[in-house]
């Protein structure tokens, strides 16, 4: 392998470019300097590369004039991005070439779960000048969008990150207008991509949701909670269409085209033209022209004659995407394309030198294909999704070879659709029972649990490491000493890592309290509420977005069965992952129904064996020995509409202590609770819509609670927690608690104190709100005292490395958390910190 990377040419260059291409895109500003100063370096170097001619001159020349090139490619890449005179933050009128549609899933004006779609492509024109700017909307669902279409929108644009694909983001005012049709060649295809479609709509299960994406990439059809089984199986590659795809027609062209005996040049031309026929069909995306530049990878080392040519070939398509779209460096689907794809070519067929040892070759290779691949792309999986499947491999060994049906028998239902309709129809029938099985493939293991790695940079870079110990150890070439370092290396690496799983496991579990009454999960941005009434008694109060993160809460909180499940309102911050604990619920009290996909939502969790039941003010649910009193929406309505104004209020109490939870009730809708005389005061506010400044001061100051639970998402777009939500905290004598900052929180009453425990105690270390008068006239802190403060802020701080309070409340060091500009993440200290508690209060 080694002499392979050396003798390559072009993979030191297209490394060097691609560094290149990260840099530049992230500092936009400094691509022009550098291109200069690297235009003035080549100079010389090609000069000596001419006299001199060695390969390390040469290859130093090139490196750095490729360079040069993508940087002066960033450098005219950011005036095209932002051309002077398209306004932001201001609704504006442009005309956009649609590239790719996705659905998604969003919120009307009134809160409520809706259907959207993502519109990818670029600003074509404004104000009558011609423009080239990529740009991602978000438009109401409506007509279908042909990709290659050009609409005419109003939207309001603003800035994405330097180093996004697109360079504005924006959403969709009102219904787009048609402005020109999409080429002859895409409205062909968008016809027989719709015929597809319509064939397999009464296609049952995951089997029929997946047809369609593996034969042309349509996903439309995919839910969230197949999506995340396959992530979760390390099949996400299937979804939709990938390398894999692309290769299966390029083998299939070649393999037919031998049958007819054609020579090895046209067999090449053959492929290569179905391979460009098979995007326009699917629409050529970036992540499908990504794909199919893998492919011909494989097309130019069957030209230039095996394998020696991959690595060169690999670079060479590198090189050539980077140069296009240098902001392609930064899309982890570019990088797991490359990575596998290299993954293929250099750890594969060592691989299976060695597997063949001890089994047929025929098996070796099945195996070694998917394990090369997988280890290459597995240090980028790790930055994506902290965790290893434990059956990734065999996953993929089961479902791989159902794949390759799938897209020859769907590509075959929809070719002839227009031409044999019967027998369109039977081969998406014959196609739908392989795309089934990898549906339950999916669905099997993904369930399984996944083994626990160190997250962040950390655990990337010790599966880079164990990547390349174990590649020195597969090859037979490497030196002695090589190989050994690499074995040490490997056996380092699986010690660091079962530690620390081993040791945060038992440390999460000794240091997560067994008696506490209420949590507030680590969702991200949503609410995920847990209630524990005692004696297997469990309520869940709204679920989050994402399956994985109230899944992985309620399996750390050891709840199996939910007793009841409240969906405060439909938001898909609130309701996303219903489906995925449907299964588990025995009642389900929701509020008032505002669209079809609620009522898609309340079918599915009866269907499921949830009883459903709209509630209203007035009901009383008991949970153990908690009992649940809905305070809103009224009833009837009068004129609340449906949404975040008529979401669920829930007054909780039992022994000895109460908390309200809030869903996203607004200002108007708090003042009206207010005014209706049914707001208790209470020990625990679950602050309203994730700390937004939509809030009621004289709401959270007459629920006089010494704790806020505030259910955000770290580094939101939103701005979650305002400053004004967190002043009007402070002025109430109420104490933030932030799952952003700190993580899980348990609330628990012991002899007769509130006691809030916290996975990660940050946001009490540097907090003190002003004080308030109890309704006994005597003064009161809501702060915590020193001696109850909640553990080191900084990982592994102990005594003097504590942060000290200043007289303002801010800790020497520490950032105000009513900054809600960067709120910094911790990592978990289990078992490192004491909980925090409140004082006792007369009931």
């Amino acid at each position: 392998m080694s002499a392979a990377l050396v003798r390559s040419g072009l993979l030191l260059p297209a490394t060097a470019v691609w560094l290149a291409a990260l840099g530049s895109t992230a500092l936009p500003g400094s691509a022009p300097i550098a291109a200069g100063a690297l235009v003035l370096a080549a100079v010389p170097l090609a000069v000596r590369a001419a006299r001199r001619r060695t390969r390390a001159a040469v290859l130093l020349a090139a490196g750095a004039v490729l360079c040069a090139v993508v940087l002066a490619a960033v450098a005219t890449g950011e005036v095209r991005r932002h051309p002077p005179g398209l306004p932001a933050g201001t609704p504006v009128v442009v005309d956009v070439r649609v590239d790719q549609v996705a659905a998604a899933s969003g919120n009307d004006r009134s809160g409520a779960l809706t259907a959207r779609r993502l519109l990818r492509g670029a600003i074509v024109a404004h104000a009558g000048r011609t423009l080239d700017v990529p740009v991602l909307l978000f438009a109401s669902a409506g007509p279908p969008t042909v990709p290659g279409s050009v609409l005419r929108v109003r939207t309001v644009l603003r800035a994405a990150a330097p180093t996004d694909a697109a360079a504005l983001i924006g959403s969709v005012v009102g219904r787009p207008e048609l402005v020109d049709r999409p080429p002859p060649a895409q409205a062909v295809a968008a016809d027989l991509r719709a015929g597809l479609l319509a064939r397999t709509a009464r296609l049952p299960g995951d089997g029929g949701a997946l047809l369609p994406g593996l034969a042309v990439g349509d996903t439309t059809r995919v839910g969230d909670d197949l999506q995340q089984a396959m992530q979760d199986a390390s099949l996400t590659h299937l979804t939709a269409v990938s390398g894999a795809n692309c290769a299966v027609v390029t083998v299939a062209v070649f393999a037919l085209c031998g049958l007819l005996r054609l020579p090895r040049p046209l067999r090449i031309a053959a492929a290569g033209v179905a391979l460009a026929g098979f995007v326009v069909l699917v629409t050529p995306q970036p992540s499908v022209v990504r794909a199919a530049a893998m492919a011909a990878v494989a097309l130019l080392c069957a030209l230039r004659g095996g394998r020696a040519a991959g690595v060169p070939a690999l670079a060479a398509a590198v090189l050539v995407l980077l140069v296009a779209d240098p902001w392609l460096a930064w899309s982890a689907g570019f990088v797991l394309s490359a990575a596998a794809t290299a993954g293929l070519l250099l750890l594969a067929p060592p691989l299976v030198d060695r597997l063949a040892r001890v089994l047929p070759t025929g098996l070796a290779v099945v195996l070694a294909v998917p394990i090369a691949a997988q280890a290459a792309c597995q240090p980028v999986l790790v930055l994506l999704q902290p965790g290893i499947p434990v059956l990734g491999v065999v996953a993929n060994l089961l479902a791989e070879p159902a794949a390759p049906v799938v897209t020859v028998l769907g590509l075959l239902a929809c070719l002839l659709g227009p031409i044999a309709p019967p027998l369109a129809a039977g081969a998406a029938v014959l196609a739908w029972v392989p795309a089934a099985w990898i549906g339950l493939v999916a669905r099997t293991t993904g369930a399984l649990p996944q083994l626990g790695w160190p997250a962040g940079m950390l655990g990337a870079a010790i599966a880079l490491a164990l990547l390349v110990a174990g590649t020195l150890v597969l090859v037979r070439s490497a030196p002695q000493r090589l190989r050994l370092a690499g074995a040490v290396t490997a056996a380092l690496a699986v010690v660091v890592v079962a530690g620390a799983a081993a040791g945060g496991t038992v440390g999460r579990l000794a240091g997560t309290p067994s008696d506490w009454a209420f949590a507030a999960c680590d969702v991200g941005q949503g609410d995920g509420l847990v209630l524990n009434g005692g004696g297997g008694h469990y309520a869940v109060v709204d679920t989050g977005r994402e399956d994985r993160p109230i899944a992985a809460c309620l399996s750390r909180l050891g709840v199996r069965r939910v007793e009841l499940l409240v969906l405060t309102h439909w938001d898909a911050d609130h309701v996303g992952a219903a489906r995925s604990i449907a299964n588990r619920v025995g009642l389900a009290l929701v509020g008032p129904t505002d669209g079809g996909a609620a009522v898609a939502l309340r079918g599915d969790l009866a269907r499921a064996g949830a009883h459903v039941r709209e509630t209203r003010r007035g009901d009383v649910v008991r949970l153990g020995r908690l009992r649940l009193d809905v305070l809103w929406p009224p009833d009837p309505l009068g004129g609340v509409e449906p949404g975040n104004p008529a979401s669920i209020l829930l007054h909780v109490t039992g022994g000895g202590a109460s908390l309200l939870l809030t869903g996203d009730l607004g200002e108007q809708a708090q003042d009206a609770v207010l005014a209706a005389g049914t707001l208790p005061r209470v020990d625990v506010l679950k602050v309203a819509h994730h700390g937004s400044a939509d809030q009621s001061a004289a709401f959270i100051a007459a629920a006089g609670a010494e704790f806020g639970i505030v259910s955000v998402g770290a580094e939101n777009d939103y701005g979650h927690p305002t400053r004004r939500l967190l002043d009007m905290l402070r002025a109430a004598g109420t104490q933030p608690v932030r799952t952003d900052q700190d993580g899980l929180v348990l609330v628990s009453w012991a002899g007769g104190k509130l006691v809030v425990w916290s996975e990660r105690p940050v946001t009490a270390a540097v907090w003190t709100p002003a004080e308030r008068v109890r309704a006994d006239g005597r003064t009161a802190r809501g702060a915590l005292r020193a001696e109850d403060r909640a553990g080191p802020v900084g990982r592994g701080a102990t005594g003097a490395d504590r942060p000290r309070l200043r007289a303002g409340g801010a800790a020497r060091g520490a950032r105000d958390p009513t900054d809600s500009r960067d709120p910094r993440r911790r990592g978990p200290e289990p078992g490192g910190h004491r909980p925090r508690r409140g004082r006792s209060r007369p009931r």
